[in-house]
């Protein structure tokens, strides 16, 4: 399977997809920290198993967040990547060798179109299904806020006098 990819291309096509898939579990870590600081007195309050916890709350929560931010880190990660790949002067060793701009940008292409394809896959068939099980888990561990609804509500904006 080598598809006119030439060893050039694979070598950034695989530092691009590893620094991007790096950014994007460092950010899932970080949301999962805060978010599990923000509902473990919940988790605690309703006794909720662990094994729920992580294969139905957080099963769902993870790939939704990352598929959510993944166009933001492609972006992130190009910058990034280059600007490593300039600095270490690959970018224009490939350049001086005769490489063409439009030829560099093959790579960033094909793994733009695996990363699109990717998210396209968890976007309509792995986050619907586990959304539901996270929607299922929050309704019965986690509290809602209710909120009153009625007539004869006034609210003070400002003080007038």
């Amino acid at each position: 399977m080598n598809w006119g990819l030439k060893k050039l291309d694979w070598y950034i096509i695989k530092k691009f997809l590893v620094t991007f898939f790096m950014a994007l579990l460092l950010l899932a870590v970080i949301i999962v920290i805060f978010d599990v600081s923000e509902k473990i007195e919940d988790f605690v309050r309703k006794d909720a198993p662990m094994k729920e916890i992580f294969l139905d709350y957080y099963l769902g929560f993870i790939p939704y967040f990352m598929n959510m931010y993944s166009p933001m880190f492609v972006f992130l990660t190009v910058i990034f990547f280059t600007s490593k790949m300039t600095q270490d002067s690959e970018v224009v060793a490939m350049l001086s060798s005769g490489i063409s701009f439009h030829r560099l940008m093959v790579p960033y292409l094909v793994s733009a179109v695996f990363i699109m394809f990717l998210s396209m896959g968890l976007g309509m068939w792995v986050i619907p299904h586990q959304v539901g099980r996270k929607v299922d888990f929050e309704q019965k561990y986690i509290p809602r806020m209710k909120v009153k609804i009625g007539h004869d509500m006034h609210y003070k904006l400002e003080n007038q006098f």
